[in-house]
């Protein structure tokens, strides 16, 4: 005898009051970053915490696929990665009161356009080179700006080669050419989402970089497929049973 199983059953959508076909249009408009609360109540008649919860939804689903797969260090002989640091978040809040720095740490490949964004607690020389170890293969040839966090001869006994260009004075040097205006396109992309999206709290800067670098290894393929993908991983159906 065949059981009948309700489609809500097991899922989100068992206390989401979403039709299915709605939460669809959302996946497909989340998948084209569609999905601000106004478009989400003028297209798809929600509520204004509705679209905050269910952003949430894919990023966290979006962050768990990344978190997933085996960490790949990016670079290699002969290829170039740019490093840099920025800082993130504002010092105030809406109430005024100062906050700490929350420093974002990334670099880029300039051969594979591959990335990494963590955040960090501190811009210090120690910190830095933890990350640049985690992120980066021995042997890639690294640039960055004058930061003295950055030091050529600690960089080298690691295992890489270091160049740099003095921001100070030129934004390419003008001996070696070497720049770093590749990876300060790639925060100027993710910082650009950040305002398009009226900021970012604290508690979410992970999921929302997550969200970003997930993206931008999607350049070019199906988002909306790859969401759904990783929606059936994050709520796999066993776990619904």
């Amino acid at each position: 005898m065949k059981k009948k199983v309700n489609i809500r059953t097991g899922t989100w959508f068992v206390y989401s009051r979403l039709s299915f076909v709605t939460a669809v249009r959302f996946f497909y408009g989340w998948s084209k970053e569609y999905t601000s609360i106004k478009w989400c109540m003028e297209e798809l008649g929600t509520g204004q915490n509705t679209p905050v919860d269910w952003n949430a939804y894919m990023r966290e689903a979006v962050a768990e696929k990344l978190t997933r797969r085996p960490q790949q260090k990016i670079g290699g002989q002969d290829m170039i990665v740019e490093i840099d640091e920025s800082m993130y978040t504002k010092r105030k809040n809406n109430a005024g009161r100062i906050l700490p720095q929350q420093w974002i740490f990334g670099g880029l490949c300039r051969d594979t356009c591959e990335c990494f964004l963590v955040q960090v607690p501190d811009r210090s020389a120690k910190t830095l080179m933890i990350e640049i170890k985690k992120h980066i293969k021995k042997g890639t040839t690294i640039y960055s700006d004058s930061w003295r966090a950055y030091k050529t001869k600690e960089l080298e006994k690691a295992g890489f080669e270091h160049f740099k260009v003095n921001h100070k004075y030129n934004f390419v040097n003008p001996d070696s050419g070497v720049h770093t205006q590749t990876v300060e396109r790639l925060w100027g992309s993710a910082k650009w989402r950040n305002k398009k999206q009226r900021g970012t709290k604290r508690e979410f800067l992970e999921s929302y970089l997550a969200e970003f670098m997930w993206r931008k290894q999607l350049a070019g393929s199906d988002v909306f497929k790859a969401l759904m993908e990783a929606i059936a991983a994050f709520w796999p159906p066993e776990s619904q049973m």
